[in-house]
C-alpha cells in the first residue's frame, strides 16, 4: 500500500508540473480594412492593416510599425457597376503617407502611416446651389454615382490572397425645413413653440441608415487687428421620424443660452483682447451612415450593460473590418437681424456682437 501511494503521489507530482500551455493559436495572416466612400470627395481613402499575435505584451507589439503594417505595397482597386449589372469603370488606388504625431500614450505606432487613395479621372455630375430669389450662388462636384455599386479588391503582390467587399452609396436627399425660399433663420427669446427642422429619408434607405443632425452658428472674432473664423455647435442629435420624414425640435432659448455660456472666453485676459464679434450664417447639416456602417458602429459602441463581450462584425471577405459609405447634405441661412439685436441686448459688453 505504501508503494502504491508513493507511485500515485509521484504521478500527481509529474502531471501537476506540466502546467505550461500555449495561450495563443497558430499565427494567421488577417487583413484589417477600413473604408468609407463619399461621392462628394474626389479622392477616396482605404486604410489597410494586418492583425498581429505573439507571446507577451500586446500593447508593446502594437507600438511597432511592422506589427500592424504590411512590409509590401498591395494592389487596391474599385470597380463601379451600374444598375444594369454593367461594369462602368475601374479606379486604381496608390499608396500615400500620413503622419501621426508622436505620443507616449498612443496605443499604436506613431509617425509615418501608409494609406491607399484613389479616385475617378473625371467627375460624375455638377450640382448647382440655388439660393432665393432663384440665384445660383455656387456648385458642388459629385464624383461617384450614388445609384451604382462599388466593389473593393485588395490583392497581394504575388496574387496569393484576394480580399473583397462591396457597398452602395447613400442617395441624395433634401432638407425640407427651413424652407428653401427663405434666406434667413430667426431665433426668438421666450418662444411658444420650438423651431422644427426636417429632412427627407434617403431614397435607398430601407430603415437601416443612421442620421445625425447638426446646427452650427458661425461668427468672427476681431482680436488685435486679426479676424478669426469661429463656429459654435448649437445642437446635435438623431431626430425622430414621422410619416417617412425626419424631424428635430430646437428651442430658441437654447441659442441665446449657448452663446452667452460658450462664446466669451473663461480667461479674462483673452476675452479682453476681443474687440468685436460679427455674426455669420447658421449651417444646418444632416449626415448619414449607410446600413453596414451603422451596424458596425452599433456593434462596437461602448457597452452600457454588464455584458462586455460583443459579437464580431465585418463585411470584408477574406479579412475583417468595414467597407461602406457615408454622405451629408447641408444648407446655410443668414442669422436674422432681429436675432442679432436680441444677442446685443442680452449683454453687449459680454458677447460684443456689433452685427
Amino acid at each position: 500500500m505504501r508503494t502504491f501511494l508513493f507511485f500515485v503521489s509521484l504521478s500527481l507530482l509529474f502531471f501537476s508540473c506540466e502546467t505550461d500551455f500555449e495561450t495563443n493559436a497558430e499565427w494567421k495572416d488577417i487583413t484589417v480594412v477600413y473604408g468609407l466612400l463619399d461621392q462628394r470627395d474626389s479622392l477616396q481613402y482605404i486604410k489597410i492593416n494586418k492583425a498581429f499575435l505573439g507571446e507577451g505584451d500586446a500593447l508593446m507589439f502594437a507600438k511597432e510599425y511592422d506589427s500592424v503594417n504590411y512590409p509590401f505595397p498591395l494592389r487596391v482597386w474599385l470597380e463601379e457597376w451600374d444598375e444594369n449589372g454593367t461594369k462602368v469603370q475601374t479606379i486604381e488606388f496608390d499608396t500615400a503617407t500620413t503622419y501621426k504625431p508622436d505620443d507616449p500614450n498612443a496605443v499604436f505606432s506613431t509617425g509615418a502611416q501608409t494609406i491607399y487613395k484613389g479616385g475617378p479621372t473625371d467627375y460624375y455630375e455638377i450640382r448647382y446651389i440655388v439660393q432665393p430669389p432663384n440665384d445660383t450662388i455656387g456648385y458642388e462636384t459629385i464624383w461617384l454615382n450614388d445609384r451604382s455599386t462599388y466593389k473593393l479588391f485588395i490583392q497581394y503582390p504575388d496574387s496569393s490572397k484576394l480580399i473583397t467587399s462591396e457597398t452602395y452609396l447613400v442617395e441624395d436627399f433634401k432638407i425640407l425645413k427651413p424652407l428653401a425660399g427663405s434666406q434667413f433663420i430667426k431665433f426668438v427669446t421666450n418662444p411658444t413653440y420650438p423651431t422644427r427642422f426636417s429632412w427627407e429619408k434617403a431614397p435607398n434607405d430601407d430603415d437601416k441608415f443612421k442620421y445625425q443632425f447638426q446646427l452650427i452658428f458661425n461668427y468672427k472674432e476681431d482680436s488685435a487687428n486679426q479676424v478669426v473664423d469661429k463656429s459654435l455647435m448649437l445642437a446635435t442629435g438623431e431626430g425622430y421620424i414621422e410619416g417617412g420624414v425626419f424631424f428635430f425640435n430646437y428651442y430658441d432659448d437654447n441659442f441665446f443660452t449657448t452663446c452667452i455660456n460658450t462664446i466669451p472666453y473663461d480667461d479674462p485676459t483673452t476675452e479682453a483682447n476681443i474687440k468685436e464679434r460679427y455674426s455669420g450664417n447658421v449651417d444646418i447639416i444632416v449626415s448619414v451612415a449607410a446600413a453596414e456602417f451603422n451596424l458596425f458602429m452599433q456593434v462596437y459602441e461602448p457597452s452600457t450593460s454588464i455584458v462586455q463581450e460583443k459579437p464580431p462584425y465585418t463585411n470584408i471577405t477574406n479579412g475583417i473590418g468595414i467597407f461602406s459609405s457615408r454622405y451629408y447634405t447641408s444648407i446655410s441661412k443668414i442669422l436674422h437681424q432681429e436675432t442679432v439685436s436680441d444677442l446685443q441686448q442680452i449683454d453687449d459688453n459680454v458677447l460684443k456682437f456689433v452685427y
